[in-house]
């Protein structure tokens, strides 16, 4: 059995010296691979000597994430470039995206923000589909003004995922009738979440991809700890005793259907 974290930030356990830590504890259970997603240009050249260092383990992604655009995000934007035309490229874009939840109190200011993200992500899809990468969506508040910008551009929909799924049955399936699949975290395991455990239902078992989003969103009974990638168990776990499905399934359709997703042999 061997699981597939497919997004997750680990910058912060090499800031705090326990990333090998991490890694042992990964191995423990049973998570042979990971996505280290950027968020920004922070931490876009650290994933990719990561993934460089760790080889066929951890993978990369490079976009800018809607909470980090600020004035100077063109910038940022045309840095990408650089990973696309190295000899170690990311395996996707992203997280890229909208977010409303996190605007200003003050509301022209907030618009000005709105418009800035939808821009930047507009750019950052156009890279996506130049380059033949996937797209890797943060959507936050915002689902349906996500879903209108990638109708309105050529986008392949079946390169694209919804990271950190939290909407319901009906906005999983504008996803997957468009051809667009949506990633479960570990809030799938919250008692409150029984509209993130019917999306899933909805989206098929078979089609599932799992993520940790670690250091945020631990799984229950890890709630309110630090998460890490070695939770992706926990979450796949839990996933197999709700739909009754064995365990060995779940970890080898989430495995395959993740390295479908990068393009990952």
């Amino acid at each position: 059995m061997k699981w597939f974290d497919s997004h997750c930030h680990l910058q912060n356990f090499f800031k705090k010296r326990n990333l090998e830590e991490i890694f042992s504890r990964s191995e423990k259970n049973n998570v042979s691979k990971m996505t280290a997603v950027g968020t920004s240009l922070d931490d876009w050249s650290f994933y990719k000597d990561l993934s460089q260092k760790f080889t066929n383990k951890v993978y990369y992604s490079v976009g800018l994430h809607p909470c980090y655009v600020k004035e100077n995000f063109e910038e940022e934007i045309f840095s990408i470039s650089e990973f696309l035309l190295s000899d170690h490229r990311p395996v996707a874009i992203g997280e890229v995206g909208l977010d409303y939840y996190h605007l200003p109190k003050d509301k022209s200011l907030a618009n000005r923000v709105i418009e800035n993200q939808k821009v930047a992500f507009k750019a950052q899809i156009q890279i996506a589909q130049n380059a033949s990468l996937p797209l890797i969506i943060h959507s936050r508040d915002a689902f349906e003004d996500c879903i209108k910008i990638l109708d309105s551009s050529e986008i392949n929909w079946n390169k694209v995922i919804f990271h950190c799924f939290s909407e319901g049955k009906h906005q999983i399936q504008k996803l997957n009738e468009r051809g667009g699949i949506g990633s479960f975290t570990g809030i799938i395991t919250y008692k409150k979440n029984e509209h993130l455990r019917e999306a899933m239902k909805f989206q098929g078992i078979e089609n599932v991809i799992l993520e940790t989003d670690c250091p945020y969103l631990s799984p229950e009974p890890k709630r309110g700890i630090e998460n890490e990638p070695a939770n992706l168990s926990i979450i796949g776990k839990y996933i197999s005793d709700f739909t009754g499905t064995d365990i060995h399934k779940i970890s080898e359709w989430s495995f395959s259907n993740t390295c479908d997703f990068y393009n990952i042999k």
